[in-house]
């Protein structure tokens, strides 16, 4: 689906600068998206891999990469040992920055509009963030909604869904399928092998969180 690729790009740019641990959750969505399109707006097709990376580097700590695996992973995490845990999280992330964040630029004209009243749950611990989202070439405005958890380190993002459709539950209708084949060393390799191959489109989104 070219909007979950599209916002799945712009995702690993949106919790690029969350501040300290008390900020709003809406607050760090719409600081985030400022100053990450602020960092893309800067490419000139001739500094593309350094507007890349830089905007890789300011988004990747932002991430909470285990929650998304094990909820990508779905019941394979709980068979997998703290070993295959570690090697599941570390692929996953591989796969998704390398997956989205090579086409990032092409969305730097985004229009980001944060809608106020996050929906707040596990104790006020959890927060999703809605938002409209207006792409290049897209008159019609794309929900988009952020799904954040507030620990020790402040809010970080751990999935986002596109129109109802979830990127974690995109990857776990295949994950699940390649554990049950495969086992748990299964998916790791097939991670591995992804991650050595060309960089690959997004998949298609199927289904909710």
């Amino acid at each position: 689906m070219k909007k979950l690729l599209a916002l799945c790009c712009l995702l690993f740019g949106l919790s690029a600068v969350a501040h300290a641990a008390g900020d709003a959750p809406t607050d760090v969505i719409k600081d985030a998206s400022r100053q990450i399109l602020d960092v893309l707006k800067q490419d000139n097709g001739k500094n593309t891999k350094q507007i890349r990376q830089q905007a890789e580097t300011l988004a990747v700590p932002m991430f909470d990469f285990q929650r998304m695996t094990a909820l990508a992973v779905g019941l394979g995490w709980r068979q997998a040992s703290a070993e295959q845990r570690t090697q599941l999280t570390q692929q996953f992330q591989t796969l998704l920055v390398r997956t989205y964040s090579a086409t990032m630029t092409r969305f730097k004209t985004a229009q980001v509009d944060v809608k106020p009243n996050p929906v707040m749950s596990n104790g006020d611990r959890d927060a999703t963030v809605k938002t409209a989202v207006t792409l290049p070439g897209n008159a019609s405005p794309v929900a988009v909604d952020y799904t954040l958890n507030k620990g020790a380190q402040g809010w970080k993002i751990y999935n986002v869904s596109v129109e109802g459709a979830s990127l974690v539950t995109v990857y776990r209708n295949s994950f699940n399928e390649e554990v049950r084949k495969n086992g748990v060393d299964g998916l790791i390799k097939l991670l591995q092998n992804k991650n050595a191959a060309p960089v690959a489109a997004a998949p298609a989104a199927k289904g909710n969180r």
